[in-house]
């Protein structure tokens, strides 16, 4: 509670000092730019802390749910609800890849094609912060692919004992088991393996597009050695399944599900105020960049 006030005050002071910016922009005075400068790299330092938080509760509590889910899988009585909350996590995973993506194509046509007050170091350190975010989400979503159940080989059938007519046998459980928890195996790794195609199929055109448009040779460089980690990542992939991992029973696998229901919700929320002060920081310091520019305009020029 006193930290959510002293947030609260520290926010309406800083919009407070909104009118003394205002004044600046009207006035000729290097003093009042520099004093509306200093409020807004307050404002800004103010966003930028708040989405450190945010961004490291998110972080957090993502590391926590796939590490928790690549340690455990389905038993007999789970039959392959842990398999499918798995293909299902890895799947929200993929979308935040996305978002990431997008957000960073963005910020990448800003270097081409500038909208946005923003110097082009702080451009490339955004893009560079949704590189390592995209990153670590590909190799998170590997691990749980990795620690998803590899075919086993069982006998189909087992004997239950003899009759009159001869031996008896009925379909082995652990095989039918096995079947019902690859299908899922097999069909995660499919995906996974068609996206990480798709993406060096994606880099190496974005390569052809950089190299006729003469773009840095660092850039094209940057690209080739993220093409190299994906060939890396896709024969892992393709690797056989081979994670330790210990079985749960029906109520832990319950009490699982319902503890994830929760956490996922409670990213959704995080993850939605996260960008929503993502898009206010890149506005302020757009705006500490213009008071910058003004305050340098505004000062005597040497003789």
């Amino acid at each position: 509670m006193k930290s959510t006030l002293l947030r609260s005050c520290s926010l309406a002071a800083l919009l407070a000092g909104s009118s003394i910016v205002a004044q600046a922009q009207t006035a000729a005075s290097p003093a009042q730019w520099e004093e509306a400068l200093k409020i807004r790299e307050q404002r800004v330092a103010f966003v930028r802390d708040e989405m450190k938080v945010i961004d490291t509760r998110i972080e957090g509590r993502v590391e926590a749910i796939t590490e928790a889910l690549r340690s455990i899988s389905d038993s007999k009585d789970t039959r392959t609800k842990v398999a499918r909350v798995k293909r299902d996590t890895i799947d929200r995973l993929q979308k935040t890849i996305e978002y990431y993506r997008q957000k960073r194509s963005v910020m990448l046509e800003e270097l081409r094609r500038p909208t946005v007050n923003l110097t082009e170091k702080q451009k490339r350190t955004v893009i560079a912060k949704f590189d390592e975010r995209i990153e670590k989400r590909v190799a998170q979503i590997l691990a749980l692919q990795k620690s998803l159940p590899a075919e086993k080989d069982f006998d189909r059938y087992k004997n239950t004992g003899s009759h009159w007519s001869g031996t008896t046998y009925e379909v082995n459980e652990d095989f039918r088991q096995n079947q019902r928890l690859t299908s899922h195996t097999n069909a995660q790794r499919d995906e996974t393996v068609t996206a990480l195609r798709t993406g060096i199929a994606r880099i190496e055109q974005q390569n052809r597009t950089l190299k006729t448009q003469h773009a840095p040779a660092e850039e094209i460089a940057k690209n080739d050695a993220l093409i190299a980690e994906r060939r890396k990542q896709l024969a892992t992939a393709l690797a056989p399944t081979g994670t330790a991992t210990r079985t749960v029973g029906s109520k832990e696998a319950a009490d699982l599900d319902k503890s994830l229901k929760i956490a996922i919700e409670e990213l959704k929320r995080d993850f939605t105020t996260l960008f929503a002060r993502y898009h206010a920081l890149i506005q302020e310091v757009a705006s500490v960049n213009a008071t910058r520019a003004a305050l340098a305009a505004a000062k005597p020029k040497a003789p």
